[in-house]
């Protein structure tokens, strides 16, 4: 009666598993949300400084004062300080007795203002410096972890070199440049624009009205620009994001460039890649320049016209020297504060794109999600369920699956008992490393369940799923770091006398001696340096430090001499007396003393036994020994031409 209602927990957990598979998407925003849409995107990385941007915008606004208010001191000085017009303050004229005192005191208060401006910008700089690396960390951080958490179907179709750059290159420095823009720039811009434009209307508002008829009118040229701005942008960034692809497809694949001879096609691929990166390189600063350049005549045009209709009003005396050369200068305060928006919006197009790409990344949602917390079931306390009612360890019920269009399994069931050691053999492409990646969950299956100690493997944290696991594939990525740090990564509390014996029984103390600073020698990312078989032995001594449940060899002895793939044979040998081992094999030598073999063809099982007894069939497995003695005896004795 228990094992009928806990079948029917699992159909109720399975049918609910299945219509969760494909969580809600979040959209990402795009260029159409225009502002609103990038600020609610950006908002929440900005969120933990919003008393950086308080203080940064409060000594920003003090800034934009102390810029309005330096050029009063001109007119001061040229009118009550030269000509010996009366001092005007609060509405109330003062004769000046003293010129030259006066002239002083004006220079005092110059130095006064100019300090403010100085020490406040100096101040608000630093708070924005913080609200900038402070926003891109948390950005780089949550892209970071996204990605490092999402499946494989996700690597599959995005290049790390692609991912690199999002993370590192121009898509965070355009962020970066606009957030300086917007929160220090434009306080202070719309404070000393506010009381220059005050100032202006007070003395004259003819000349006034040029300012803003002229300010209009760059921003009309500015609106028909930020179009153009965006494209170039994102043409620039996708022949960015391809050149990055390439060249880390490039880096990666050094050694197969060399083996083919390749270097000169390689060579010629970059250069063109190189080529497209170069014309957008040099049309998107372009556009930028030409596009610039309009509301810049604007000013060119709208100054000349002051400087004639200024001068006139000074020679009909309306207005002072003084008030005309305040003037001159607020203006220029003023077109300075256009300009500089104008550019603004120009960043805030290409962060805008730039964070578009960025979002969209973040907005993916893995193929293989993680289960609720509040479900998620323990993988030690089901190991010790499943072991006491008899279930197998691992278990594939009608398992359907496939890379895009390419079918892989069909109705597959199998299953493997606790301490039992299976090997899995069949030509390329017929299932064999599929199978180990399923039970992982790197990969989701199309339909069917896949079960760890009698639980579906959704059911668990991906996290503590794959920490049951000892994995040695074929190829082992060797990370930039010493040969001690490179085992001691998957166990960073164990003890020394740990690590030194994983080594052991992977024999990587026969070559570590070798190396010129032995276990401590930085091997470089790649392991540069290290033979084929070295790398494998690292990598077997990780997953015996890890002491898993469960070990899964992927070819491990593929690229050892016959002496090592001795003793490391004996090492997994051993292992198999105490863990549930599954084998990856190609050369069926090493898999004579496994338990079961399982012979796979087009992704089906055609074949199970022991090795004695398939080897003395005439079936599949038959055929794979004949081959593979075949093939020997072709290495062994060459033909003579």
């Amino acid at each position: 009666m228990k094992t009928v209602e806990k079948e029917t927990e699992r159909t109720e957990e399975k049918k609910t598993s299945t219509e969760q598979k494909t969580p809600p998407k979040r959209t990402p925003f795009k260029r159409e949300d225009k502002t609103a849409g990038f600020w609610r995107t950006l908002f929440p990385y900005m969120k933990p400084f919003r008393k950086n941007i308080i203080i940064a915008t409060v000594l920003s606004m003090i800034t934009g004062a102390c810029v309005a208010l330096q050029p009063l001191v001109i007119k001061y000085v040229v009118d009550s300080g030269i000509s010996g017009q009366p001092f005007v303050l609060f509405g109330k004229e003062i004769p000046v007795a003293d010129p030259v005192l006066f002239i002083a005191i004006l220079a005092g208060a110059y130095v006064l203002i100019s300090l403010g401006r100085i020490f406040t910008w100096r101040y608000g700089y630093k708070n924005i410096l913080k609200l900038q690396e402070g926003t891109l960390f948390n950005l780089r951080s949550k892209f970071f972890g996204h990605v490092q958490r999402m499946c494989m179907h996700f690597r599959d179709k995005n290049s790390s070199g692609e991912l690199y750059n999002y993370i590192m290159g121009a898509p965070m420095t355009n962020i970066k440049s606009f957030l300086a823009g917007i929160f220090q720039g434009v306080p202070y811009q719309a404070v000393s624009l506010v009381i220059s434009v005050v100032l202006l209307i007070s003395y004259e508002p003819i000349l006034t009205l040029i300012v803003v008829a002229a300010a209009f009118v760059m921003a009309f040229f500015n609106r028909r620009s930020r179009k153009k701005i965006r494209e170039v942008s994102r043409n620039y960034l996708d022949a960015e994001k391809e050149t990055s692809h390439y060249v880390s497809d490039a880096l990666h694949g050094g050694e197969a460039t060399k083996m083919y001879a390749i270097e000169d096609a390689s060579i010629t691929a970059f250069d063109q890649r190189l080529n497209t990166l170069r014309m957008t390189g040099i049309r998107a600063p372009f556009v930028n320049i030409v596009e610039a350049a309009k509301p810049e005549m604007v000013q060119y045009i709208c100054t000349a016209l002051v400087y004639f209709v200024g001068g006139y009003f000074c020679l009909s005396e309306r207005i002072q020297v003084g008030e005309l050369y305040l003037f001159i200068s607020t203006m220029g305060t003023i077109f300075g504060v256009i300009i500089a928006w104008l550019n603004l919006f120009f960043s805030q197009s290409t962060a805008a794109v730039a964070l578009e790409r960025i979002d969209a990344i973040i907005a993916e949602h893995s193929t293989t999600p993680e289960v609720a917390a509040d479900s998620r079931r323990s993988v030690e306390i089901e190991k010790e369920s499943a072991q006491r009612h008899g279930k197998p360890c691992i278990a594939f019920h009608n398992v359907d699956f496939a890379y895009g269009d390419k079918k892989i399994f069909e109705n597959l069931s199998c299953e493997l008992k606790y301490g039992e050691s299976l090997a899995l053999v069949g030509g390329s492409g017929s299932g064999k490393s599929t199978f180990t990646k399923l039970v992982m969950r790197l990969y989701e299956v199309n339909g069917g369940e896949v079960l760890l100690h009698d639980r579906n493997v959704k059911d668990y944290a991906t996290h503590d799923l794959r920490l049951s696991f000892g994995v040695v594939p074929q190829n082992p990525y060797i990370f930039n770091g010493t040969v001690w740090d490179n085992i001691r990564i998957v166990r960073p509390d164990a003890s020394n006398y740990e690590i030194i014996k994983a080594m052991e029984v992977a024999r990587v103390h026969e070559f570590v001696n070798d190396l010129p600073h032995g276990w401590s020698t930085v091997i470089g990312d790649g392991a540069l340096g290290l033979s084929g078989g070295q790398k494998q032995r690292v990598a077997i001594a990780r997953a015996i430090l890890k002491n898993p449940d469960i070990f899964i060899f992927d070819e491990a002895t593929s690229a050892l001499d016959n002496v090592s793939e001795r003793l490391i044979q004996e090492a997994m040998e051993e292992l198999m007396q105490s863990h549930t081992v599954i084998f990856v094999a190609h050369r069926l030598s090493t898999i004579r003393n496994v338990n079961r073999i399982l012979v796979f063809d087009h992704g089906k099982i055609v074949e199970e036994g022991n090795y004695d007894t398939l080897a003395a069939s005439n079936g599949a497995f038959r055929e794979l020994l004949d081959a593979a003695e075949g093939k020997l005896a072709r290495l062994e004795n060459p033909p003579k031409f």
